[in-house]
């Protein structure tokens, strides 16, 4: 077998599956971040909307009667 065919052959299989294993790491990392915030961001939410349900409840009526 001709050394060029087998360099044409393989080194764009060896390209692909090089380039699949970096974008499945990258993938992977980046779903981890989304998947971080998302949690974050209803950690917060939470904590806000029991903060105004806490503030109304203290203070009766709404939460600018309750404030002022």
């Amino acid at each position: 077998m001709n050394l060029k065919l087998l360099a044409w052959i393989a080194l764009p299989i060896i390209g692909l599956v090089l380039v699949g294993i970096v974008v499945l790491n990258v993938v992977s990392w980046l779903l981890g971040w989304v998947f971080y915030l998302a949690i974050g961001a209803a950690a917060v939410g939470l904590a806000l909307w029991g903060f105004s349900k806490l503030r109304n409840k203290v203070g009766g009526g709404t939460s600018r009667k309750a404030i002022r």
